[in-house]
């Protein structure tokens, strides 16, 4: 695999910001391809720690958060993840396997949101960015195609890659009885080699249809946080869906970012972090008695939890766009 993102001419009319973009998402691809792999590698080495979403779901889940060393352009890096595992629901009828591959590479990312009963938005919205076709050429989307993502099929043979905006309206963090929602995006690339079609990949299931994306480096909303939207020095995202020979769905997602987190949050270059700043202030006048390393591994389990929280989110409102779509097909 190559190590060196790809130089393709860039149209002169491109801004600065325009260029700056299509450069770090060469650099992203050809880290994510690498995080990707690694996360699909089932010898791969994770400590897995089960975390408390702290909520009632409608959806039977498990989520796990993990540390890990993974390897990028031959460096040996510390990453930390998000392991979901989540019963999305069931296709009856004929032609279960088509249907998926209909709903994951076409619907799943376009439907996932939704307004909430007390009128706040739910799930993801997107917002196009830039495109590299399969023949090399760099471009913007115009107006008329900037709020639905490309649909996966289209990726390969007419893009080489499609950067979007995804807004997360279920980004919520609480302390105590306090809850506050915020703002969040992040820009991630379709690309063709995170979308695979596997026929029996396990025993009792009989398709496997997975999709992911990496994680560009830049904010599209800056906030303050030292490790989380825009923020990662490279992560990637999968989503797995899995058919079960009874037709029975469930998607198992996956979340990679490092390296492991140095702030929780960022007010600053010369503003040490209020959490593992104090950690190691700590340490120094306990003389190494204070457990520093115990109390980052906690406040990155948190951040795992908070992602986690997230996306668990998107699949209950996404269960419910997907009941109702194979009932409409059914019909």
């Amino acid at each position: 695999m190559t190590t060196q993102p790809v130089q393709l001419p860039i149209p002169a009319d491109f801004s600065d910001f325009e260029r700056s973009l299509v450069e770090k998402t060469e650099l992203a691809l050809v880290e994510g391809l690498q995080l990707e792999r690694w996360s699909r590698d089932p010898d791969r080495k994770i400590e897995l720690h089960p975390l408390n979403l702290n909520r009632q779901y409608n959806l039977q889940n498990q989520a796990y958060g993990y540390f890990a060393n993974v390897l990028i352009n031959g460096q040996t890096l510390t990453a930390l993840g998000a392991l979901q595992e989540v019963e999305f629901g069931k296709i009856p009828g004929r032609n279960a396997k088509q249907r998926l591959k209909d709903y994951v590479l076409r619907l799943f990312l376009n439907t996932s949101n939704w307004v909430y009963p007390n009128g706040d938005p739910g799930g993801f919205t997107f917002k196009q960015m830039l495109y590299c076709t399969a023949d090399g050429e760099y471009g913007r989307y115009p107006d008329d195609q900037l709020t639905n993502v490309q649909d996966w099929n289209v990726i390969g043979p007419k893009y080489r890659w499609s950067l979007f905006t995804g807004y997360l309206h279920d980004f919520a963090v609480r302390l105590g009885p306090l809850k506050k929602n915020f703002k969040e995006a992040v820009a991630v690339v379709q690309h063709p080699d995170f979308i695979h079609i596997v026929e029996n990949p396990y025993p009792g299931y009989k398709l496997e249809v997975a999709i992911g994306y990496p994680f560009i480096d830049y904010a599209p909303i800056p906030n303050y946080f030292g490790f989380g939207p825009g923020k990662f020095n490279w992560a990637v995202k999968t989503y797995s869906f899995l058919l079960r020979d009874n037709n029975e769905v469930c998607c198992n997602m996956d979340f990679v970012a490092g390296a492991r987190p140095k702030k929780v949050f960022n007010f600053g270059e010369l503003i040490p972090d209020p959490i593992y700043g104090a950690a190691a202030v700590l340490k120094f006048f306990t003389l190494g008695l204070f457990p520093a390393q115990k109390v980052h591994d906690f406040m990155d389990l948190e951040m795992a939890t908070l992602h986690s929280q997230v996306h668990q989110a998107l699949m209950e409102g996404s269960s419910k766009v997907f009941a109702a779509w194979i009932k409409d097909n059914a019909l």
